[in-house]
């Protein structure tokens, strides 16, 4: 997976902008190790892998070549640098390097975070395995856009430098408010470091503005400060801080820091991006199941009806199964096409002044049927409501599911109750039934999509766990909110509220 998946996104990203691959060099004196790394470079990526063995191979490489290197993997010593000099020769004709040590010491390391590289990997068992996420890493941050907001210049420099070796495309300002002018005009920075002692506005300040418009799921914020305050720290994070780092810092740490979060955000985005082709497939399906559904109900009403000829009673029943079968897929095709709308963001609200009572008698009519074939009584208790403004067909799907629901689960001749009332400037509608309720543990799964709890339907009724998502989503589309209280046993009651103030919405 982490091959193709590589190999593709380089290629595709690479297409755009030039007609052959960017160059890797590998400057490694043992043959085996340069072997492997081509080997597992070149099956993971789409780069034109280049190798060089000593000192004296390599300059003369550069001197023609450095301007087209993408990335340098070096081995510390080899022919030519017994102690290195290798790395001074490619920071000095400024080549991105990745230096690969199996000398491990504080002499090394310090040695190495003095020079102008990327990074230093450590000669193990890992090594090729971390050479290739490091390189997946550095591609897909030169994509990413970071801006420094610290008013001390040396330390502001200091951390864009870290920044740019790693490829991160590096904005710093001064101050909070030159940082959120750049924010109004380049929305797509992905993350966020913000000292604290900002002249101003403080950084913890910036932090709660960036969060009015960004979410922590499309633009990190890392909180910086020299001054090591455990209040500090959790007020960076209270105020929508997604991680802080404290001055001075060690840069292995920095870098951890910083690649985790990144890595977060591309992960978020992989979902959304993922989430957004499942709606698509969602719809398309949807849309291609219609025609041989209505088709097959169609045929089915004809050979009841007998207008292909008389049929027995053994053929009726079975008929009837199908007829029934046909209509819980139709049932089903439409929750899809719902979910697949709703989620996609499509989803527009006809919102229109009407009275709320008149929609529930409508919907108590009509599911007073199913619950009659279970000799089950829909009692209500309806309060006068004033009119406002929602979606009457939206409102009316939230009660058929919560109805449908409740008779579902309600054993035969139970009494299901259903209560309208205004509270706090809210209608709220509420549901109960004496089934057999939610277990607690499973209470998260009510109003997930394709999530179902362990409870079963007393009569053998299907579904496919979309009834309650959906019911989620209309109300949170209302601005209202959705809860349901059950004592596991005793049965449960799902309740909604919809704000009767709808003057900030629009509709048609």
């Amino acid at each position: 997976m982490l091959r193709h998946g590589l190999k593709g996104e380089l290629r595709v990203k690479h297409a755009a902008v030039s007609q052959t691959p960017p160059i890797l060099l590998i400057v490694e004196d043992s043959k085996l190790v340069r072997g492997e790394l081509k080997r597992a470079i070149g099956s993971a990526f789409a780069f034109q892998i280049e190798m060089v063995a000593s000192y004296e191979e390599a300059r003369e490489y550069l001197d023609w070549h450095s301007r087209d290197i993408f990335l340098a993997i070096l081995d510390l010593n080899l022919p030519g640098s017994p102690s290195g000099e290798i790395v001074d020769l490619f920071c000095s004709m400024r080549v991105p390097s990745l230096v690969l040590t199996s000398d491990f010491t504080e002499t090394t390391r310090e040695r190495m975070q003095s020079k102008e590289i990327i990074d230093y990997l450590v000669k193990d068992a890992h090594a090729v395995e971390n050479v290739l996420a490091y390189i997946d890493r550095l591609y897909r941050n030169r994509s990413t856009k970071v801006m420094v907001v610290e008013d001390s210049e040396l330390s502001r420099l200091y951390v864009s430098s870290l920044l740019h070796r790693q490829m991160f495309k590096v904005i710093d300002v001064p101050d909070a408010e030159s940082g959120l002018r750049i924010l109004e005009q380049q929305d797509d920075v992905g993350l966020v470091i913000i000292d604290y002692a900002l002249p101003g506005m403080d950084g913890i300040e910036l932090t709660q503005r960036i969060r009015e418009k960004f979410s922590k799921e499309t633009m990190a914020v890392i909180g910086l400060s020299s001054v090591s305050d455990t209040m500090l720290t959790a007020r960076f994070l209270k105020n929508g801080a997604n991680d802080f780092i404290t001055k001075p810092f060690e840069v292995e740490g920095f870098f951890c820091r910083i690649n985790h979060n990144v890595e977060m955000l591309d992960s978020m985005r992989a979902l959304r991006d993922a989430n957004m082709v499942k709606n698509q497939f969602l719809g398309m399906a949807v849309h291609d199941l219609r025609s041989p559904i209505n088709g097959i109900n169609g045929l089915a009403e004809m050979l009841l009806s007998d207008m292909c000829g008389p049929i027995n009673e053994e053929q009726r029943e079975i008929i009837g199964y199908i007829r029934t079968a046909n209509r819980q897929m139709n049932a089903l095709v439409s929750d899809l096409l719902d979910i697949s709308v709703i989620e996609s963001g499509k989803l527009e609200l006809v919102l229109d002044q009407r009275n709320l009572r008149e929609v529930v008698e409508q919907r108590l009519r009509i599911q007073g049927f199913a619950a009659k074939r279970k000799n089950i009584l829909l009692k209500r208790t309806l309060e006068d409501v004033r009119e406002f403004r929602f979606d009457r067909n939206r409102v009316g799907q939230v009660l058929d599911n919560l109805l449908s629901n409740a008779i579902k689960f309600s054993p035969v001749s139970e009494v299901i109750e259903i209560s309208m009332g205004e509270e706090d400037g809210h209608a709220v509608i509420c549901v109960t039934d004496h089934g057999q309720g939610i277990p607690p543990d499973e209470a998260d799964l009510l109003f997930q999509t394709f999530r179902k709890t362990s409870v079963q339907p007393t009569a053998g009724e299907s579904g496919a766990g979309l009834g309650l998502a959906i019911v989620h989503k209309i109300v949170l589309a209302h601005r209202g909110r959705v809860w349901v209280e059950s004592e596991y046993g005793k049965g449960a009651t799902f309740c909604f509220s919809l704000p009767l103030d709808t003057s900030s919405d629009s509709g048609d």
